[in-house]
């Protein structure tokens, strides 16, 4: 069983549902979870799309934080509700906020009530996008943990490059985890080099923690080939517990899903 919790859709050749559920075919992947975004595909967008595919495809859903107000907070709330989303992602950095700003937190105080999983964007940006780093650092994320323990969090990109930092946070926090996407270089193969650097800097964090078993595998696809991302965590020196956990126990958890 494998799930990929970190995918994303849109217009662009090669990001249709389609291509997706074809790589997912060839790489042995049986659930991709797929996030909004308002640059590339809004939630009705996405919405759309995973609906044809409702045993392959979940949709996590994101907000405007610029235009957050009383009604898009309900409209996420009512998509959680109705589980036409099973989570909702903050694109920090990619917009100008601290996650433990106070607009937030009925959304938070909503998650945690019921169960539901927030992912943050951590770590660095785009290649090319002008967001502040700032924003995006892990340790960011503590302070939500703290007010919120038993809200699950999912830090999306491992904080990439602060992975430290974000095995402290994982450390700390209980209901902390990451998911391993997006620590490549963009819309490339993924080389032998890159691989073994991939492995000896999440050999760092092994050590911080003890174990793999509070990381969720994750491509960021279409930005990087699904098989290949798996061939890269499968070189990882996972045991047999880590390995259900990583590839899709954890997911499966915090995700609430159903994988039968």
């Amino acid at each position: 069983m494998i799930v990929d919790a970190h995918t994303h859709l849109g217009d662009k050749e090669g990001w249709k549902v389609e291509d997706l559920i074809a790589s997912m075919d060839e790489t042995g992947i049986d659930m991709s979870l797929v996030i909004s975004e308002k640059r590339y595909a809004p939630i009705k967008k996405i919405l759309e799309q995973v609906e044809k595919y409702p045993k392959r495809l979940k949709a996590i859903g994101d907000i405007n934080f610029e235009t957050l107000d009383i009604d898009q907070i309900n409209y996420i709330l009512k998509l959680l509700e109705e589980d036409k989303i099973i989570g909702v992602k903050f694109y920090l950095g990619y917009e100008n906020y601290y996650p433990s700003n106070e607009k937030l937190f009925a959304i938070y105080e909503y998650c945690q009530a019921n169960n539901k999983p927030v992912v943050f964007h951590t770590g660095a940006l785009e290649t090319g996008d002008r967001g502040l780093l700032k924003y995006s650092h892990p340790l960011n994320i503590d302070e939500v943990a703290h007010h919120f323990p038993k809200l699950k969090i999912v830090m999306a990109h491992m904080g990439n490059p602060w992975l430290l930092d974000c095995a402290a946070v994982m450390s700390k926090n209980e209901n902390v985890y990451a998911d391993m996407s997006g620590y490549f270089e963009e819309n490339e193969p993924i080389e032998y080099e890159e691989v073994a650097a991939f492995i000896q800097r999440l050999k760092a964090a092994w050590l911080f923690l003890g174990s793999y078993e509070k990381f969720i595998f994750g491509t960021d696809y279409p930005l990087y080939s699904q098989k290949e991302y798996l061939e890269a965590v499968l070189a990882l020196d996972l045991n047999p517990k880590e390995k259900e956990l990583v590839l899709w126990k954890n997911a499966a958890k915090i995700f609430n899903l159903d994988l039968t």
